[in-house]
């Protein structure tokens, strides 16, 4: 999630407000209401603006960063151990780590694609958030600290909080009109999301893009500890490691390794604390929602299970094909300036006219849509029987037993020869397609199983296309452990032998699986590019019978 893929910063400001006298820049220190480093001052906010000189109020586009002076050195945690955590009594896999070198070098000559045609009309503000670059305070990553940090900057442009220059003289915002925007890329898009959460007065329009709506869901799935696509081994502290303030933090970094429990995926505190769509009732802000559908980083779930919990706030999604950050594909950029040109100024452009969810196919193809999942589509249950998916009932009760590959293979090199029986996975295939099929929203499983010989395991699902050529792409999937069969907050372990149900999402997906084309399903157990990977040789029995089934809306 950091440097090319995670890091985009915001750097067009001087090329949108251009050089010159018409034009004024300042630095000020925005005083939040936080003490995050505990020594007795409270946190200050570094904000740059630019704005044009004029006598008019000026509404304001603002961008947050914790990669403005770029990063540190840290180490991910290391993934490959004999046993998962949970099986052990003491969490004892990070004894091997691997140097994962970044610096400010990194990011030099990084553009972003989602910087708005920002206009002079609109003040330009790009801020450091708490505790990193010239900001004072600790980064909490993610919680409502951080969230403070940036509502004290949206309180400072409405009169509600104080703010100083370098020398200690205090400055007011008397150019501005108290109307804010905000939007970025990742970590950058997710510092909107969290400052909406808190209900400010005068945010009035947010754009995140490639966001993270809830911590839990980019570091965790389901119970299991689960890393962002290409980040395996990063976590909340090793994030927090890179973004500091030079040399600062230590002690508050420390506690946070710890409250975030690494040694399990429960759902706890920790992550309820940095949860926003359980927040999301108290967001005023008109939200325009931008994510790739082959971003397995920052995975699609935030945005859509993000645009369900907006509930009645205005809203707009826009899901491109790409992966990692945005597009300039189907006018994206023309329609950021008209979100914020509605929203802050009240321009009548049709933004929030007609169907407000385009999603763009592989092919470039857009569909619209009135909401997600597609409304073209019906939920339908498909069985898991034998080496069928079948739409039915199961004829009878069956058993099938994999061993898991451990760290040995990766999902994609289990995806050949579906129908030969392979220790480590099995797979599901239904009938061959009669017509093209969309595939959109959320699939939900339900497992009847048990682990024979250890007391965790991963489970591991995969939804794949099979094509007339016998050719398998993974379309989506998903990941959980039977621990959290239960409850998602704390896990148990497990008896050997017994019979657990379990019932989860997979990441969500809209896809177009072609005529002709099978649908296929893969059981297996630790997933090589995201789940922590033990030895080979964790059993895991299947029971298949009418509890053992996958929930896919599919095209009516």
């Amino acid at each position: 999630m950091k440097l090319t893929a995670f890091i985009i910063l915001f750097i067009s400001s001087s090329i949108a407000f251009g050089q010159g006298s018409n034009f004024l820049t300042e630095d000020v220190y925005v005083e939040s209401t936080t003490d995050t480093d505990s020594d007795g001052e409270l946190d200050r906010i570094y904000v740059s603006i630019r704005r044009s000189k004029t006598s008019k109020k000026l509404s304001t586009i603002m961008t947050m960063s914790p990669y403005s002076l770029g990063g540190n050195s840290t180490t991910p945690h290391d993934v490959d151990s004999d046993l998962l955590p949970q099986d052990e009594s003491l969490f004892t896999n990070d004894t091997k780590r691997v140097s994962l070198i970044k610096s400010h070098e990194n990011l030099k000559n990084i553009k972003s694609l989602d910087e708005p045609i920002t206009r002079i009309k609109y003040a330009k503000i790009t801020a450091h958030s708490l505790g990193t670059g010239n900001s004072t305070g600790c980064p909490t990553v993610g919680d409502i600290s951080e969230a403070l940090g940036a509502k004290a900057v949206i309180d400072w442009l409405n009169g509600r909080a104080k703010a100083f220059d370098k020398s200690g003289k205090e400055i007011f915002a008397t150019w501005a009109n108290g109307k804010v925007g905000m939007s970025g890329i990742s970590y950058n898009g997710t510092l909107p999301v969290m400052v909406a959460a808190t209900g400010v007065d005068g945010l009035k329009a947010i754009i995140p893009i490639a966001a993270i709506s809830s911590w839990y869901n980019y570091y965790r799935a389901n119970g299991l500890v689960v890393g962002p696509g290409g980040y395996i081994g990063e976590d909340a502290d090793e994030l927090g490691y890179y973004i500091v303030r030079k040399r600062a933090c230590k002690k508050e970094l420390k506690k946070l390794a710890i409250d975030m429990g690494r040694e399990h995926g429960d759902y706890s505190q920790f992550w309820q604390d940095r949860d926003y769509i359980s927040k999301a009732n108290n967001i005023k802000a008109a939200t325009f929602i931008i994510h790739g559908q082959s971003d397995w980083n920052v995975k699609q779930k935030h945005a859509t299970e993000l645009w369900k919990a907006l509930g009645s706030t205005p809203k707009r999604m826009f899901l491109h094909k790409g992966g990692h950050g945005s597009t300039s594909s189907h006018k994206v950029p023309r329609k950021i300036q008209d979100w914020y040109d509605h929203f802050l100024e009240g321009v009548d452009n049709g933004i929030t006219d007609g169907p407000q969810v385009e999603v763009e196919l592989s092919d470039r193809t857009l569909i619209t849509q009135n909401e997600w999942p597609s409304e073209k589509t019906q939920e339908k249950t498909f069985f898991f029987s034998n080496s069928k998916l079948i739409s039915s009932a199961p004829l009878n009760k069956t058993q099938i037993k994999i061993t898991d590959s451990g760290r040995d293979n990766k999902i994609t090199s289990q995806l050949k020869d579906p129908s030969q029986k392979k220790k480590g996975r099995v797979i599901f295939l239904g009938d061959e397609l009669t017509e093209d099929t969309l595939l959109s929203g959320t699939p939900n499983v339900r497992l009847e199983l048990s682990v024979l010989n250890r007391k965790a395991a991963n489970i591991t699902v995969v939804i794949i296309e099979y094509t007339k050529s016998g050719k398998g792409k993974v379309i989506t999937r998903g990941w959980a452990d039977p621990q959290n069969y239960r409850d998602i907050e704390v896990g148990e372990k497990l008896i050997p032998g017994e019979k657990y149900q379990m019932n989860f999402d997979l990441e969500p997906k809209q896809y177009l699986i072609a005529k002709g084309s099978k649908i296929g399903i893969m059981l297996a157990s630790t997933d090589y590019n995201y789940t922590l990977r033990p030895k080979s040789g964790t059993q895991i029995q299947f029971h298949l019978d009418a509890n053992s089934f996958i929930r896919m809306m599919l095209s009516k």
